[in-house]
């Protein structure tokens, strides 16, 4: 999912559009070949996936992934485990008493699922806060480079099959390598994580005789 949002935010930048992006053939330039107006290309998903700092994020956001899993696992076997012996002794416990203790289960596993519904909305805010980071100075980086060009636009490298010699330019490297020198990673900030209030299931009182 992040992978994606990075892929769709990092199109942001300033591209032409696909309308006006020249018609390029694949074939060998004549010798009185017409002349193409010089273009800068931008690979949009190179630069998401290559940029070391986009890199720190995916990482940092996979570790965490795996981290809350983990304590999600742990919380619901745990869970289980207190409930086992109700669940064994349900014919031998009075009806009222084990329908109390699964009332009680279900609320104590519905805090549980809260915790990892809201750690993962917070995981996606921090996520969208860190490639918003690396958008400002993607764009800015993008800028200077057209800048030093001489060129107002970039096109979007999907759209390009060929480049006729002299006629255009894939500034996706020089781009990647000015970005990573100016933003080599990227700290996401993970909001401490929630508790949930839970107590241990209640022991059901044995069938009245």
């Amino acid at each position: 999912m992040i992978r994606s949002l990075v892929l769709m935010a990092a199109l942001a930048l300033p591209f032409a559009a696909r309308a006006e992006t020249p018609a390029l053939a694949p074939l060998a330039p004549a010798t009185n070949a017409p002349t193409t107006t010089p273009f800068l290309v931008m690979d949009s998903a190179r630069l998401a996936t290559e940029a070391t700092a986009m890199q720190s994020v995916f990482d940092q956001m996979a570790k965490r992934h795996d981290i809350e899993a983990a304590a999600y696992k742990m919380a619901i076997d745990k869970l289980e485990k207190e409930f086992a012996p109700v669940r064994e002794a349900r014919d031998t416990i009075d009806p009222a008493e084990y329908q109390k203790a699964v009332d009680q289960y279900n609320s104590i596993k519905a805090q549980i699922d809260g915790v990892l519904t809201k750690v993962e909305d917070e995981m996606g805010k921090a996520g969208e806060k860190a490639i918003e980071q690396f958008n400002t100075v993607a764009t800015m980086v993008g800028q200077q480079v057209r800048q030093d060009h001489g060129i107002s636009r970039f096109v979007d490298g999907s759209a390009v099959l060929y480049i006729r010699d002299g006629s255009g330019y894939d500034a996706t490297d020089e781009v990647i390598k000015r970005v990573n020198a100016k933003l080599p990673d990227i700290k996401v900030d993970f909001p401490e994580r929630p508790k949930a209030a839970a107590t241990e299931p209640a022991k059901p009182a044995a069938k009245k005789k």
